[in-house]
């Protein structure tokens, strides 16, 4: 009797943290041209960190800057990642890849960059691959080795698009953007993440173009068909998806 009530228990339990609804973490890039359009309004971001898991990318010359380079915009920025840390969510560096033809030794630049001189909590490896094509081993090293270059910190990589070999870039811990296109693309029967397999590692999707009606029940049954983690918003300035949601 007492094994049964342990067993529809454990059933009960099981059963409970199945139907409760997953709750997304959201990556939000606050990518900030130096110069007059310089927008360190970053308030709202931080009062987001406050009641949500929250990863954002600063990006402020497609790559980091030094106190040197920049002190004025430096400090400016330094104060409000600081505010956005304060409040429990995490700040990444922007550093491009571009799909991996990027010299390596630039990578690690602005990589030591980031990490020497900013109080982050990881990087974010944008126009990164989830295809290798014919160069597959060289690909796939190039990263990895990224990934042990940035050690125990968060990594973020934008694949953008993925086929079945993407699981070659992933190490645990590393967040993948496996998708990065339309609300259109993403909800139609056509979408290619139906056709692969995505039980592994932590995965995000970055949605554009959104119509006004977005039907946000479709939206969830296949945020858990496919498993998904993290939702990355869209800035302000674009036909954003985030806006809609939140």
């Amino acid at each position: 009797m007492k094994f049964l009530f342990i067993v529809a228990l454990i059933f009960g339990v099981a059963v409970i943290f199945w139907l409760k609804p997953k709750k997304y973490s959201y990556i939000i890039p606050a990518y900030i041209p130096l110069g007059e359009k310089f927008d360190i309004d970053f308030d709202g971001i931080a009062e987001f960190s406050k009641k949500n898991k929250v990863i954002t990318i600063v990006n402020p010359n497609n790559g980091p800057i030094s106190r040197d380079e920049n002190k004025y915009y430096f400090e400016k920025l330094e104060e409000k990642i600081k505010q956005i840390q304060k409040n429990g969510g995490k700040v990444i560096g922007y550093v491009s890849t571009d799909y991996g033809d990027r010299d390596a030794k630039e990578v690690r630049k602005d990589i030591d960059i980031w990490e020497k001189e900013w109080n982050i909590d990881g990087i974010f490896l944008d126009e990164g691959l989830g295809s290798c094509g014919d160069n597959c081993e060289i690909s796939v090293k190039k990263y990895q080795d990224y990934y042990e270059y940035i050690g125990d910190q968060i990594i973020v990589t934008n694949a953008g698009y993925i086929d079945e070999k993407y699981e070659k870039f992933l190490k645990d811990g590393v967040i993948m953007i496996v998708f990065e296109n339309t609300y259109k693309k993403f909800v139609s029967s056509d979408n290619y993440l139906g056709k692969l397999d995505l039980h592994r590692g932590k995965k995000g999707i970055l949605l554009h173009t959104a119509p006004i009606d977005i039907d946000k029940t479709k939206l969830k049954k296949l945020y858990k068909k496919y498993d998904l983690d993290y939702i990355y918003l869209t800035s302000k300035n674009w036909d954003t998806i985030s806006l809609k949601l939140l």
